[in-house]
């Protein structure tokens, strides 16, 4: 909420959430209405396929998008 009443132009369907945390970054994403990227590196870089599933059910949050890993190279 704070990025986003910082950039007064910013429309809600060009936000984006970058996190490894179904139930922090995912769900507050979420509960923001706005998209997610769930990136597989982090605290779930070992979750397994039914671990992550179980995760999405018990928080209600579901990433819009999923990752294998997030770098920002410097040009």
């Amino acid at each position: 909420m704070l990025a986003i009443s910082r950039w007064t132009n910013a429309e809600p369907g060009g936000i984006v959430c970058i996190g490894d945390s179904i139930e922090h970054d995912i769900k507050g994403a979420g509960d923001m209405g706005l998209a997610s990227v769930l990136v597989r590196t982090g605290i779930l870089a070992t979750a397994s396929e039914q671990e992550l599933a179980e995760l999405t059910r018990r928080h209600h949050a579901v990433p819009t998008y999923l990752l294998p890993c997030f770098s920002v190279d410097a040009v």
